[in-house]
């Protein structure tokens, strides 16, 4: 087996827009996508990088097989791969240059010639960089982005990443989210809004149920407190037990996973299901963000 890593995009300038780049031909482990840039009087944080990248999208014939804002990918890679992405350089000096990479997976490994996007005819794959100018926090912004391409690779599926925007229900309580049926479901990613802070002990959803064809599957409920202590089989961290260390992140996110071995013995197969939903207990009325990883037959 042969791979071929290439680069698609170098040192752009960033820019408040939509940046759209053809995507190569052959089967597709992964691309990496770097920011990098100096910092205005201090460093630029994880968070204020993710300002900047509003989404990423990528696309086959007009079908999203990978959209999902900054944050969710975070998650999606800390999911992944137990680690966070790297950002370079903990120094608060002024333009102190850092770089902060993200992986689009399609994949739950990187290299598996068996799970990876495969071959299209050239201009079917499009990648889009949805970004924002970066005035207030970094000068000289910049973008890179490679990929990683599997010759000869005959994969039999390929993780499709795609966010659900779920909009405040009008009340606290129970609130039913339709997922998508057809294929195997990895990971259900929620990210909250509200998270427990000073004084405070609510979660923006409090208890999670899956329900396919009204029966409970697998996770008859899951207290949100509960799910962040499932981050210890997923996320690789020092402990950080002191103020000064900040959050563990991706600080409001929990899995609802189906993959906890990565051996596929625990998928949720929804092919052929006529319902699939989640069910939140929404502790705040507000905007809830749901990220759904699948395995999609090629």
């Amino acid at each position: 087996m042969e791979f071929i890593r290439s680069s698609l995009l170098k040192d752009y300038t960033m820019a408040t827009e939509t940046k759209k780049i053809d995507l190569p031909t052959n089967p597709l482990s992964h691309l990496i996508i770097s920011f990098d840039g100096a910092g205005i009087t201090n460093e630029v944080t994880l968070a204020e990088f993710l300002a900047f990248i509003t989404k990423i999208s990528v696309s086959h014939l007009g079908t999203s097989i990978f959209a999902l804002t900054s944050p969710d990918i975070v998650g999606l890679n800390a999911y992944l791969y137990r680690a966070m992405p790297v950002l370079t350089q903990n120094d608060a000096a002024d333009n102190t240059m850092r770089c902060l990479s993200l992986v689009i997976p399609f994949g739950r490994g990187i290299f598996n010639p068996l799970e990876c996007f495969p071959a299209t005819k050239k201009g079917e794959l499009t990648l889009s960089l949805d970004t924002i100018v970066p005035t207030t926090s970094m000068d000289s912004a910049q973008i890179n982005v490679e990929a990683v391409e599997l010759i000869g690779a005959a994969p039999t599926q390929y993780l499709k990443s795609t966010m659900l925007t779920v909009a405040a229900p009008g009340a606290t309580g129970e609130n039913d989210v339709d997922l998508p049926i057809g294929n195997k479901i990895a990971c259900i990613q929620i990210r909250m809004t509200t998270f427990p802070a000073t004084d405070s002990h609510v979660y923006g959803v409090e208890t999670a149920k899956v329900l396919v064809d009204n029966k409970e599957s697998g996770y008859s409920i899951a207290r949100a407190q509960c799910l962040t202590g499932d981050m210890i089989f997923r996320l690789n961290t020092l402990p950080r037990d002191i103020a000064a260390f900040g959050d563990v992140l991706p600080a409001n996110i929990v899995w609802v996973d189906y993959d906890p071995l990565t051996n596929d013995a625990f998928l949720l197969d929804t092919e052929g299901k006529s319902s699939v939903k989640i069910r939140l207990d929404m502790g705040v009325n507000e905007a809830t963000y749901l990220s759904v990883f699948e395995l999609q037959a090629v």
